[in-house]
C-alpha cells in the first residue's frame, strides 16, 4: 500500500473495507492517537501508515 495523505473514505477503499468497518476497527486504536486525529478531515501519511499497520493486524471474520 502506498502511504499518502487521504481522507477516511479513501483509506477504507485502499484497505478494501467499508467506511463503517474502518470506523469500528479504529475504535480499538490508542485513545491518544484517536484524540490527535479527532476532527481532522484529511489524514497525514504517517497517520495512514499507523492506522494501516494497526488494522491489518486485526483478525478478520472467518469464512465458511
Amino acid at each position: 500500500m502506498e502511504y499518502r495523505t487521504m481522507n477516511r473514505k479513501e483509506l477504507a477503499m485502499e484497505l478494501e473495507i467499508s467506511k463503517s468497518t474502518l470506523g469500528r476497527r479504529m475504535k480499538d486504536l490508542d485513545p491518544k492517537f484517536k484524540e490527535q486525529i479527532k476532527g481532522h478531515y484529511v489524514l497525514l501519511e504517517n497517520e495512514v501508515k499507523y492506522i494501516h499497520e494497526q488494522i491489518s493486524g486485526m483478525q478478520k471474520w472467518p469464512t465458511l
